[in-house]
Order: structure tokens, then sequence, then C-alpha cells
């Protein structure tokens, strides 16, 4: 009966480990051979998929890169001790104007600041209409009104 070692996401035969820990002297001929080739063919393969996982990935970005570069408004200032109010959220069934005017009321004392409502309108929506308001481009949304325009479309 063989007994195998279990390691946190493997299980080893005997034999290979043996090799592994450096106990050649059970191995002999063809079969160390085999073993050691078994091992560095394992090597080149967890290393080949390391590099291909790396590629996914981007280079620790994950591939999204500056987070300010996903930002619709990167250089929104938020006043210290801001609190953002309680919307009832958008979900794309009701009026897409009456929404806007209710967001207003809502951010009234921060009406003057178009970063500051377009920043935070991400958070009046859900589902459908916050998928739209996170694949807007920033190149498109230059003001308050533009913002409003689009999502009235």
């Amino acid at each position: 009966m063989t007994r195998e070692t279990t390691v946190p996401h493997m299980t080893i035969q005997p034999t290979i480990l043996r090799v592994m820990l450096g106990d050649e002297s059970k191995i002999k001929g063809i079969a160390q051979a085999t073993v050691v080739a078994d091992v560095e063919g394992v090597k080149n393969k967890l290393e080949v998929l390391e590099e291909r996982l790396r590629a996914i990935e981007g280079a620790g970005s994950y591939g999204f890169g500056d987070a300010a570069d996903l930002c619709l408004v990167p250089d929104v200032v938020i006043p210290p001790k801001f609190k953002v109010p309680e919307f009832e959220k958008y979900k794309g069934s009701t009026c897409p104007k009456s929404h806007v005017i209710v967001y207003c009321r809502k951010m009234a004392i921060h009406a003057q600041d178009e970063k500051l409502l377009i920043h935070f309108f991400q958070d009046s929506l859900e589902g459908m209409a916050l998928n739209w308001y996170m694949h807007l481009e920033p190149t498109h949304i230059h003001s308050w009104k533009d913002l409003v325009d689009a999502f009235l479309k």
C-alpha cells in the first residue's frame, strides 16, 4: 500500500517526495530521471501559468491604472464633514426629470459646485442607471448640464 503526503493544495506521491526532499537513494536510474523531469515539467508549467496570470491582471493595477482615471470628475473637492444625503435610488422605471429635480433639491446647499453634483449623482442611481453612469466617458461630461442632458436622453 502506497502512502501519500498531503501538502496544502496538492498531493505528492512518496517517490516524488523523496526526490524533492533529497532522499534519492531509494530511486534508481530511469525512475529517478523520470521523476526529476516530471518535477521540472511541473515547474515550467507553473511559470507559464504565472506569466499568463500577470499578463491578464496587468502590472498590479488589474487593468484600471490610476484611481483618478476612474473618476468622472477626477479633481472634485469634497468639503470637510460632507455627508451624502439619502436618495431614493433611480432604477430607470420612473420619470428621470423628477429624479433630477429631487436630487438637486437634496443637494441644494451644494448647487453651485457642479463637480460635486456630478460626482455624487452616482449615489442616487442603481441597477441599469448606475451602470449607465459608470460607463460615461469623462471627455463627454464637462458640466452638470452635460450630465443632465445625457441622463434625460
